[in-house]
């Protein structure tokens, strides 16, 4: 039962420190006109799909973004939060076909071309530009890590060796026996 309970504590300090590292805020552009682009800002929580972002250094980046544009002579970002890799990566503008992309129809996985992919979680260490959101919420990179991590902290409740329920009922008696003894020796 302890190990359990340390288990699972675990499992959500894992799934708080991961939401820890999401943005809270983005700064959206909104096109009014052909000539009249205003910039918002926004709860990350409220962007969806298409929104275009601007991007600057020090910035956590608040969804997956592919990048279209770079204002700066280049653009890296730390992504050590979900590869591990200590240097930051170099990203480059996509220059492909938005509308036959993987990743606009949800595929296009980290590593499978990624070209100009931002990551949300990530942190922006050199650089400006601009991106369009991708994927939101548990859709991200980091949703679906956070997933994982939810649903083996449930799976570990649900698929209990025979060997750890045999562990509990031994501490449970144990305990009743332990419990009767202190009992005993202080009548």
């Amino acid at each position: 039962a302890l190990v359990g309970g340390y288990q699972s504590l675990n499992a959500s300090k894992g799934i708080s420190a991961l939401k820890e590292m999401q943005a809270s805020k983005a700064v959206v552009r909104i096109c009014r006109g052909a000539n009249n682009v205003d910039e918002v800002e926004l709860d990350a929580s409220s962007l969806v799909p298409g929104d275009v972002v601007r991007l600057s250094v020090g910035q956590k980046i608040p969804a997956d973004i592919r990048l279209v544009s770079v204002s700066t002579s280049s653009f890296t970002v730390d992504e050590a939060c979900l590869t591990g890799e200590s240097d930051s990566v170099t990203k480059i503008p996509y220059k492909g076909d938005t509308k036959n992309d993987d990743v606009q129809t949800g595929g296009g996985a980290m590593g499978a071309n990624s070209n100009g992919m931002l990551y949300g979680g990530t942190v922006i260490t050199a650089g400006k530009g601009l991106g369009v959101v991708v994927r939101t919420g548990m859709d991200t990179e980091m949703g679906k890590i956070q997933r994982g991590v939810t649903e083996a902290a449930s799976d570990e409740q649900a698929h209990r060796t025979p060997l750890a329920i045999k562990l509990d009922e031994f501490g449970d008696k144990l305990t009743i026996i332990i419990g009767l003894i202190c009992v005993g020796v202080w009548v």
